[in-house]
């Protein structure tokens, strides 16, 4: 492809509110994310994937119809529709807002492209993806519920996807855009003395984990840790950055070499 390829995954907690059950879709966040994503091509020639998260209402069905444990009759069928039905709605709200504003994207549905076997990618072909870089559209992906050959379905997080692409592409960037502006060593959304931490690498990754104060499962900050743990597992040697979706121009400054949220490399 010769030019830079970035990936940018979207959280569900930035275009949702996942403290919400049935949370609006986030359209002046939405609307500002993708300015900045605009305003950093007319700057700097890149390839780019998209890839957001399922957001709130998914996340509440998938736990419902226990969507996480596999196929067990008609009411995983009626959930996994369900779920389904749900991520396609985000789907496009965010895709209309990405083509009025001058972002060229298409969508590609994960699970018509890829089979997990125990909730792991065993096959993704991603020659459409490829085909779409090729032309100058963005790929579009999401966070999906997918056909497991062990389990019947499975859910497949955004997350899953965007260290396949990684890896499948040899991307030279990759940022998560989150709710909070990097890693803190402590919940920041509770906590107003938590400290950013800019850098995590091999050096000081065992003290950052130890570090982190999780308060009980469902914290953010416990999130965080596990995203840290995958990351070293999935996307080592790779340039990754979390930074904050829903404030600042911060994605914008990353797209552009600048520096913002937290710098993760192993």
């Amino acid at each position: 492809m010769g030019r830079q390829l970035i990936i940018i995954k979207i959280g569900g907690s930035v275009l949702t509110d996942k403290s919400q059950v049935k949370s609006a879709f986030r359209q002046k966040i939405a609307r500002q994310l993708i300015a900045q994503i605009v305003q950093a091509q007319k700057k700097a020639r890149f390839d780019l994937i998209l890839v957001h998260g399922a957001g709130a209402y998914p996340h509440y069905l998938t736990t419902k119809y226990r969507l996480d444990e596999g196929f067990a009759g008609r009411q995983s069928a009626k959930g996994f529709a369900l779920v389904k039905n749900e991520l396609f709605k985000l789907n496009d709200f965010f895709r209309n807002e990405c083509l009025k504003r001058g972002l060229i994207v298409c969508t590609v549905q994960p699970s018509a492209l890829i089979v997990t076997s125990s909730g792991k990618i065993k096959r993704f072909h991603t020659e459409f993806i490829e085909s779409l870089l090729k032309i100058d559209i963005v790929p579009l992906l999401m966070g999906d519920d997918s056909i497991d050959e062990v389990k019947g379905i499975s859910m497949l997080s955004g997350d899953q996807i965007v260290a396949y692409l990684g890896r499948k592409f040899k991307a030279d960037k990759i940022i998560y855009v989150s709710d909070v502006q990097g890693i803190f060593d402590k919940n920041p959304k509770l906590n107003k003395d938590a400290k950013l931490i800019k850098v995590i690498n091999r050096k000081n990754l065992k003290s950052v984990l130890g570090n982190i104060e999780i308060l009980n499962k469902r914290d953010a900050s416990g999130e965080m840790k596990g995203k840290i743990l995958a990351i070293a597992a999935n996307l080592s040697g790779f340039d990754v950055r979390i930074v904050s979706g829903l404030s600042g121009s911060y994605l914008r400054d990353v797209l552009l070499g600048r520096d913002a949220g937290t710098s993760i490399s192993f």
